[in-house]
């Protein structure tokens, strides 16, 4: 019995001094690759600070000693290496992560594999000071190995000494020495529950005691790990659970790693989903394909889902430096209900208003014909000017109402110049009336619905007309690129303030509202425009100076 216990005493305490020296490796390893990684960065930021330093780049990375040094030129291009390399058969270093990260403003250090040298290497790279280039050193992983072999002997050494002292004097405490093991268990046992606190250390002897001090501080650091990581999930999965949108995430294998509670009540099932493929989650083709685009392209996605007759718009993204693929669901379907609302009462309340008006247009004409008393000839004028224009406002209401809701064309070749050409005999008599000199120049073609592209120009050519100075000019320039063209329309007229010049594509919104009620004209002109350019996918871009004059450009075919 005495001599299986003391074999087992043995053994437990070798076997516990075992662990300690792995655990001891390990740390020493892992504080040399932190050593190496501090260096590579710090070598790197030197260099970077000192870059040019020398008369040539050659020279320049020659000081690095066991450190690598290399200069990547900002196309990838290997400048200059400290190792005795063929520069010009090297392949193009520009996709290497630790350069991507430098050229994104957040270098950081990388360990790979390094087909040049066949050994493993710590990376890092910045850009230096002193020109545009990146500076990388690197720094062998074989050497933080080597540095670690040297100390093994003396740790060896040490573990058997210990070793053979616990084999010698153990026969007499076997009790003094197993109690102090007895409480690592319970240490171990406590943190593994998270309720471990560091206590007195008094093993009776000085060895044991260092040993029960290092796995108390070991126990320490992890105790307080565990603590962060366990507080930061409890966030992260209160924060994923509270939030209104559905959230989950797949990896490379389209399998459900996470998914929050919104998700799970949009789909319609249980926490058990996670773990399985995405086809347990919903069977939608669309979903799948814009899943499966960004699990192995990297493309992100977004689109719309409906759902028991909601509407989700779905973004799909690929976390940065994982592969992991989330997918956010964001329900919009009483946005999506008011906007329609909104419309549906902007085009019946237009409806309704236009029968009256022109009721009111025919009476007050009967009553000019009609009229005998010239005093109210001013008044009857004046319902006829204000008549038409609410009868403009909505006609262009409808308009706008009518291009909001249209989803399909039917569109034929239209030329740019012939329509123009008739938008100036339309408005000859506005023209008449400015004294204003309008030129169209060029010539060229565009597929689309006539009716859109009169309108397009109508709105343009007659806002160049309308806010231009008397005895102005507006010119009709007409570009032909390749398949596609584009229509410039210049005025010499009052301009647009630059604070303006981004909101007057908005419904009703007027530059100089005092002027524009002289000069007539709805508000919904350009917001019109601007409709018909997004219904084809055309580029609208302006500039405007004040009192010198405004150029709108519509680039048709999106160039």
């Amino acid at each position: 019995m005495k001599k299986r216990l003391f074999l087992y005493t043995v053994l437990i305490i070798f076997a516990g001094l075992l662990s300690f020296f792995a655990v001891s490796v390990y740390v020493t390893y892992a504080n040399n690759i932190e050593f190496a990684k501090d260096t590579v960065r710090e070598t790197a930021l030197i260099y970077a600070g000192l870059y040019p330093g020398a008369s040539s780049l050659d020279d320049f990375v020659k000081a690095g000693g066991d450190t690598r040094v290399t200069v990547i030129s900002a196309d990838g291009r290997v400048l200059a290496d400290s190792r005795p390399l063929d520069i010009g058969s090297m392949e193009n270093h520009l996709d290497r992560p630790e350069i991507q990260a430098a050229a994104n403003g957040s270098p950081e250090p990388y360990r790979r594999y390094s087909d040049t040298l066949g050994v493993d290497l710590i990376y890092y790279a910045v850009k230096a000071d002193g020109g545009d280039v990146f500076i990388r050193t690197a720094f062998p992983v074989a050497k933080i190995g080597a540095y670690l072999f040297r100390s093994l002997p003396l740790l060896i050494l040490i573990l058997c000494a210990v070793a053979l002292l616990c084999f010698v004097f153990s026969r007499g405490m076997i009790g003094r020495i197993t109690r102090p093991f007895e409480s690592v268990g319970q240490t171990l046992r406590l943190l593994s529950g998270g309720g471990y606190t560091p206590g007195p250390v008094d093993g009776g002897y000085e060895e044991i005691d260092a040993i029960l001090r290092g796995i108390g501080e070991v126990a320490q650091v992890l105790q307080n790990t565990l603590t962060a990581l366990r507080e930061e999930k409890t966030k992260a999965e209160y924060i994923l659970n509270n939030i209104g949108d559905g959230i989950f995430a797949v990896d490379a294998n389209k399998d459900i790693l996470l998914i929050n509670n919104a998700a799970l009540e949009i789909f319609g099932v249980t926490p058990g989903i996670a773990g399985k493929d995405l086809n347990y989650l919903s069977y939608d083709q669309a979903l799948a394909d814009a899943v499966d685009d960004c699990v192995h392209n990297e493309k992100n996605t977004l689109l719309e889902l409906s759902l028991d007759g909601r509407i989700y718009l779905v973004t799909i993204k690929r976390l940065p430096g994982t592969v992991l693929t989330m997918v956010i669901l964001s329900d919009v379907t009483d946005s999506r209900e008011n906007a329609k609302q909104r419309e549906e009462f902007f085009a019946n309340a237009s409806h309704e208003l236009k029968t009256p008006l022109t009721a009111i247009k025919g009476f007050n004409e009967l009553t000019a014909l009609n009229n005998r008393d010239d005093s109210l000839d001013k008044y009857i004028g004046g319902i006829t000017r204000e008549t038409d224009r609410m009868l403009e406002l909505i006609g262009d209401m409808l308009k706008l109402s009518e291009l909001e809701n249209t989803h399909r064309t039917d569109p034929a070749p239209v030329s740019l110049k012939d329509t123009a050409a008739d938008v100036r005999e339309t408005l000859s008599g506005a023209i008449a009336d400015k004294a204003v000199v309008l030129e169209i120049s060029g010539e060229g073609e565009v597929t689309a619905e006539p009716g859109h592209v009169y309108e397009l120009m109508k709105n343009l050519i007659e806002n160049a007309v309308r806010y231009n100075d008397q005895g102005g000019s507006v010119s009709i320039q007409i570009e032909t690129y390749a398949s596609t063209a584009r229509m410039t329309v210049a005025d010499t007229g009052i301009g647009i303030p630059p604070e303006e010049q981004t909101r007057i594509f908005e419904r009703f919104y007027r530059v100089e509202k005092s002027r524009s009620q002289r000069n007539g004209g709805t508000g919904l002109g350009l917001s019109i425009v601007k409709h018909i350019c997004a219904l084809y996918g055309w580029k609208l871009s302006l500039k405007s100076k004040l009192g010198v004059g405004t150029e709108v450009t519509v680039a048709f075919g999106g160039q």
